[in-house]
């Protein structure tokens, strides 16, 4: 589904140039769990902005689905957003005083689809995240860990071929955060691609795999061995 080599990544301050990614390289198959690791400031959030068509490398190759990137323009970069990718934040990125209906409903704002597939669809996303009980109330009537269930319905609505996490446990108690967690766990084994950026060792072990990336370098990529699981609420 996505290939990357030799990815570089340059900012450039007058004389002073900063290397984000130097040389990054692998493939993501399609119904992968990838994490990817690292400190803050080793290029991780970076190589999730290119992969998830937010911005662009300086050089290098990144392909998805057999095409290369670099030949889509604007308006096809922005359909992959909307249509084929699904983005978790660590701060939710909701509206408020805006209902989890309502939230949920944003990126099919666009889409041609009728009305009555519309609320399918949110109905359906927003029961797979247990919150249908919630559906009237405005995101900020809601706790920190529903708000992100709220963002997950949102980033599934439009039924994405792979889903970017990016630190979605990070401003979450331990317990919202592996309920976070179990939901992409389900969501992965139902067959959706997940990509998840984190910081923390215990999140990233509940992955298959696991992508560590220091000073813009991938120093090590492994499938997990002793994969923990979530599940109502514990981790095992």
């Amino acid at each position: 589904m996505i290939e990357v080599k030799d990815l570089r990544k340059e900012y450039c301050d007058g004389d002073v140039k900063t290397i984000a990614l130097d040389g990054v390289s692998f493939n993501i198959k399609e119904g992968e769990f990838v994490a990817i690791m690292g400190p803050s400031g080793s290029g991780k959030s970076t190589l999730m902005h290119i992969i998830g068509f937010l911005d662009r490398p300086t050089s290098g190759i990144f392909r998805f689905k057999d095409q290369g990137v670099e030949e889509l323009n604007d308006d096809q970069l922005a359909y992959i957003r909307n249509e084929k990718i699904g983005f978790i934040f660590q701060f939710f990125n909701l509206l408020p005083r805006t209902s989890v209906f309502d939230n949920v409903k944003l990126p099919l704002i666009y889409t041609r689809i009728s009305e009555e597939e519309k609320k399918e669809r949110i109905l359906k996303a927003i029961e797979s995240v247990g919150l249908s009980h919630r559906i009237k109330h405005y995101s900020n009537q809601l706790s920190g860990g529903e708000q992100q269930r709220v963002a997950i319905a949102r980033a599934i609505v439009n039924n994405p071929a792979v889903i970017f996490a990016d630190e979605p446990t990070g401003n979450l108690d331990s317990k919202s955060g592996q309920q976070i967690m179990e939901i992409l766990q389900n969501l992965n084994d139902n067959g959706h691609t997940i990509i998840l950026v984190t910081h923390e060792l215990y999140t990233s072990e509940m992955a298959k795999r696991l992508i560590k990336i220091k000073d813009g370098k991938i120093i090590s990529d492994e499938l997990i061995k002793e994969r923990k699981i979530a599940k109502n609420g514990l981790i095992k």
